[in-house]
């Protein structure tokens, strides 16, 4: 199972932080996300590593950079509930769900079902 094998690190124990998680079907994610690869240059626009050799990754209806929609997460975005809408949403929404640690394994036991 998946969350088996996540790793967990005891320096975090006393942080007020904990693990976050997007689930996004992934034929929506490989419609839907897009990365001009801005996010590769510095500040004045200099590469801060080799970009790869493919092209920018451009979703289906033209965007071309939603990376940024992917990776921020705030309180607010955190489901508090794993139950059928939540599951709906996993295969319906653009940016899927995000939910923490605790949810992740209970979102798969009920899927797998």
């Amino acid at each position: 199972m998946a969350v088996s094998s996540l790793e967990y690190s005891s320096q975090f124990d006393h942080t007020p932080f904990y693990w976050c998680f997007r689930i996004v079907h992934a034929p929506i994610f490989l419609c839907s996300f897009a990365s001009d690869r801005r996010h590769m240059k510095d500040p004045t626009g200099n590469w801060i590593a080799e970009p790869p050799s493919y092209e920018p990754i451009v979703a289906e209806d033209k965007t071309v950079h939603n990376l940024n929609e992917y990776i921020e997460i705030s309180g607010e975005n955190i489901s508090t509930n794993v139950g059928v809408e939540l599951i709906n949403d996993v295969f319906n929404k653009k940016l899927g769900v995000v939910m923490n640690e605790n949810q992740l394994e209970e979102f798969f036991s009920q899927i797998s079902r």
